[in-house]
């Protein structure tokens, strides 16, 4: 390894994924205030759909010119219509599916993640969530997980996309650990991680004296039950100063996976919080080095 509470029966409306962790700190103090001992955290707090545009040509030639884009559409299982990118540069034999975080949509943050990723020298796509961007339907912890397979399934069967790895940002992290552990992958990359949602939602309440109930819909949820699934390499990022998903969520989901330590890797990125882990010099290193032993081959 590389190293709250409303009146009681009340439901407090909390962001899960790509939140201010100020935001969700005055929440929580709020709650506190109300002098409540319970607090009850449901599907529809933790999935907050945001409708967007989508990526063009121009702006995405601004923030990574080596990329080519087109614009997919993938029919999930249920007949709805996910909305989808696949950018490809020259010589890559290799596509990294990724899916962000709460919040996140092609239009919003794609040409920013595009930048990221190009100087890697791989393919990239990314899938608006159902309901978020141009995607359409309401999002459901299980459906968009169920997406997420849909959404390997159709990259796959593209020509020349070569071998695929898949990426999840928080929220993005469930459905990527989903994938891996349901389909065969050159790779799973897991930023900004969770065990389940019963241990965020008690570290979000930090030693507050609230107990913390979530709903059924999204007990268990998190990426705890697919760590014996994963056979394929593993990288774990998180960043140092991580308050909404904190570090030891993901050294425990480095402590679950039985791979061998030579095949997975935790690695805590100085000075990085929730959402710029890839913006730091170590995790760009520790990415390269991941997809040169494993994914580029």
């Amino acid at each position: 390894m590389i190293r709250v509470a409303p009146r009681r029966g009340a439901i407090i409306s909390m962001e899960f994924i790509m939140t201010s962790p100020i935001r969700t700190a005055a929440a929580i103090l709020i709650a506190i205030s109300l002098s409540a001992c319970s607090m009850i955290i449901g599907e529809e707090q933790l999935l907050r759909p945001v409708r967007s545009g989508s990526l063009g040509q121009d702006a995405l030639s601004t923030a990574a010119p080596s990329y080519t884009l087109t614009s997919h559409i993938i029919t999930a299982t249920d007949g709805k219509k996910l909305h989808a990118v696949h950018m490809v540069q020259p010589g890559s034999t290799a596509t990294v599916l990724y899916f962000g975080g709460n919040g996140y949509t092609i239009g919003r943050f794609g040409s920013e993640t595009a930048k990221v990723f190009a100087p890697f020298g791989f393919n990239l796509m990314i899938v608006d969530h159902r309901g978020y961007g141009l995607s359409e339907g309401v999002p459901t912890a299980k459906n968009i997980q169920d997406d997420g397979i849909a959404a390997f399934d159709y990259l796959s069967r593209i020509p020349g996309v070569g071998r695929i790895l898949v990426h999840g940002q928080s929220l993005g992290s469930f459905i990527a650990g989903h994938v891996a552990a349901s389909r065969e992958t050159a790779g799973v990359v897991l930023e900004s991680s969770v065990t389940t949602t019963e241990e965020w939602a008690r570290s979000r309440a930090g030693n507050a004296p609230v107990r913390v109930t979530v709903s059924d819909a999204i007990k268990g949820q998190g990426n705890s039950r697919n760590m014996p699934l994963i056979s394929e390499p593993l990288l774990l990022l998180v960043g140092e100063n991580d308050k909404v998903t904190p570090p030891r969520l993901s050294e425990a989901l480095y402590r679950l996976s039985p791979l061998s330590e030579d095949k997975k890797s935790l690695v805590l990125i100085p000075g990085a919080g929730h959402n710029d882990v890839l913006l730091q010099p170590a995790a760009v290193r520790a990415y390269r080095n991941f997809l040169v032993r494993w994914v580029a081959r």
